[in-house]
């Protein structure tokens, strides 16, 4: 039995160790944007597609795209709470179907994105995209979010209101971020 527990204890050091190289080399070349958490930056999105045939600038719209969508997700969840809380004091089941379009309503409404980041896994041609959406139509968010026939008024309302609120503080941390550097060539010790 010892001689059981040593074996796997040996054989699980050796396996440990010799994984570790390969992970330090498959991340090598990775931007760090890769491998953060980025959970906090509501609108930015990540995500990718396979280059097929040779295709890289296909397949660079496609990533961006679905970044740019992944953008609508992280939104959408931020107010997930008050499309659950309307259907819930209209003694309604939460529906996925009328979440997602929401999302597709979000989605419609988003400005153009703007590139951060891209990186193409040279192990298996796949382009990653990190993109970041400034603004949307509030006008086609409220048309969108109006004709799904689910949603009272007052629910696209606050909808309304929250992706505003999204957007609103974004800029707010980013103007605290560009107007507040405390390093010493800016006055800072």
């Amino acid at each position: 039995m010892r001689c059981i527990a040593l074996t796997l204890v040996t054989t699980l050091f050796f396996v440990g160790c010799a994984t570790k190289p390969k992970k330090q080399i498959f991340l090598q070349n990775m931007p760090a944007w890769m491998i953060e958490d980025r959970s906090m930056y509501v609108t930015q999105g990540i995500d990718s597609s396979h280059v097929i045939n040779g295709q890289v600038e296909r397949s660079e719209g496609i990533a961006r795209e679905r970044a740019r969508f992944r953008v609508a997700i992280h939104i959408a969840n931020k107010i997930k709470d008050i499309y659950t809380a309307s259907q819930n004091a209209e003694q309604k089941p939460f529906d996925a179907e009328i979440f997602k379009e929401i999302t597709q309503a979000i989605a419609a409404s988003l400005n153009k994105e703007v590139q951060l980041g891209e990186y193409i896994n040279p192990n298996n041609h796949e382009v990653f995209m990190l993109v970041r959406v400034d603004g949307y139509n509030s006008e086609r968010l409220e048309k969108r979010l109006l004709n799904i026939d689910a949603l009272q008024a007052d629910t696209v309302k606050k909808i309304m209101d929250q992706v505003k609120k999204i957007f609103n503080d974004v800029v707010l941390s980013e103007d605290a971020a560009t107007e507040h550097d405390f390093t010493k060539e800016r006055g800072g010790h």
